[in-house]
């Protein structure tokens, strides 16, 4: 062979496992991405009216399912009205079935593929606490695991106001 395709062949070589193992940055959840209007979530998705209160928040009409677990999805936006720009979603699930906690260890599994391993991880008391620093989104992970067993797993874009709106 010669030099150029011995060059060309260790630079392929370098640069695949890179390419294959590449992780996702946090830009949205599913189909919805930051800044993206109400009106066009509400499309995506079945979303409910404003929720009652000060905080644009709007939640999925049907739940939906990780791992055989029921989640809620909330969406929170910048403003209550159809231009309001989405900032933050957060699913949750909440059960007292004590075999639910093995299951956890499996969606924080699904997320460390999709994201890589996280930036931080907490630990206090039966709470676990993973999160994901990328430069669209942050992404943490929270766990409880006792009498109640919860998962939060909450989205959240990192712009500056400003790029949000």
């Amino acid at each position: 062979m010669h030099p150029r395709r011995y060059m060309l062949l260790i630079c392929l070589i370098a640069v695949l496992p890179q390419l294959v193992f590449a992780e996702s940055d946090i830009s949205g959840w599913g189909k919805a991405k930051w800044g993206m209007p109400f009106s066009e979530v509400t499309k995506l998705y079945g979303l409910n009216n404003w929720e009652a209160g000060d905080t644009p928040i709007s939640k999925l009409k049907k739940r939906i399912k990780i791992m055989g677990h029921d989640f809620g999805v909330a969406f929170y936006f910048d403003e209550h009205s159809a231009d309001g720009k989405l900032y933050k979603v957060v699913l949750a699930h909440f059960a007292t079935t004590k075999g639910d906690a093995a299951r956890l260890v499996s969606i924080k599994n699904i997320l460390v593929e999709k994201y890589g391993n996280p930036s931080s991880f907490d630990v206090k008391d039966k709470m676990k606490i993973s999160r994901w620093s990328k430069s669209a989104g942050q992404l943490k992970l929270t766990t409880l695991t006792g009498n109640t067993v919860m998962c939060a797993i909450e989205y959240l874009s990192v712009g500056t106001e400003s790029e949000k709106l």
